[in-house]
């Protein structure tokens, strides 16, 4: 059975896994997941008592839901260089945490700002829409990433977030680094989490994530990308070394 692998293709968390069963050069499937339509058939392909969610992997041993999880687990299955080696346990458990909540943060502030963003709404209806329907239908979006929003309750005030969680973390990162290529002696998944981290401040090139114009700005932040430059030149750099870019994708 091919491993298939379900996300969101514009989320940090699908980025994460799906960087990971990239490094270790696994054949896999991608499966686009859609708010709210696709609920019911996440709900019937998700381990018993985990919360239905993405990125989503599916291969002979069941279901594996989380980002992290599904790095573990392909890991096992794939070649190359391990992610995980145990000397950086500690620092790969940092940064996760850290991580996820700032792309807790990163979802809140796409959320809010999609209502005012007509072209990032249409962008993100799923691509079988005729394009003579997708103005009509561009408001449904706002109503999945709402519903996306209430189900992993995102902070509803994102300026004071971004003060208190992002910003922190980001100068948490640039004193970790210190100028070196990677937060440990070599590429770890600790440096996945972290450089995913910045994609809501200045998305990363399209030949990695394919973004139309309109989500492409919807998720950036100038003041962040102006506070920050040594690490969205760290990330670029990290993606153009260690990053495969994007693969023809299939359902």
């Amino acid at each position: 059975m091919m491993p298939t692998l379900v996300g969101l293709s514009y989320s940090g968390w699908t980025e994460k896994a799906r960087w990971a069963v990239e490094h270790h050069r696994l054949s896999y499937r991608y499966r686009e997941h859609i708010p709210l339509l696709g609920e019911p058939w996440l709900r019937r392909h998700t381990q018993p008592g985990m919360r239905p969610s993405v990125p989503l992997l599916l291969d002979e041993a069941g279901p594996i839901t989380g980002s992290f999880a599904i790095a573990r687990r392909v890991e096992q299955l794939g070649r190359g260089e391990p992610l995980f080696p145990a000397e950086a346990s500690e620092t790969i458990a940092h940064w996760e945490d850290v991580s996820e909540r700032v792309l807790g943060v990163a979802r809140a502030y796409v959320v809010a700002r999609l209502p005012r963003n007509r072209r990032a709404q249409e962008e993100s209806l799923p691509p079988l829409l005729p394009a003579w329907t997708r103005r009509l239908f561009a408001p449904s979006a706002t109503m999945a990433a709402r519903f996306l929003a209430r189900k992993h309750q995102a902070p509803a005030d994102v300026d004071a977030a971004i003060s208190a969680t992002v910003i922190p973390a980001f100068e948490q990162l640039r004193a970790a680094l210190g100028g070196r290529p990677y937060l440990r002696d070599r590429f770890t998944y600790a440096d996945i989490t972290a450089a995913v981290m910045l994609q809501f401040v200045r998305p990363v090139d399209d030949a990695y994530l394919p973004l139309g114009p309109g989500t492409r700005e919807l998720w950036s932040h100038a003041e962040l990308a102006s506070r920050f430059p040594d690490l969205l030149a760290w990330r670029d750099g990290l993606y153009a070394k260690h990053r495969p870019p994007r693969p023809l994708e299939a359902d």
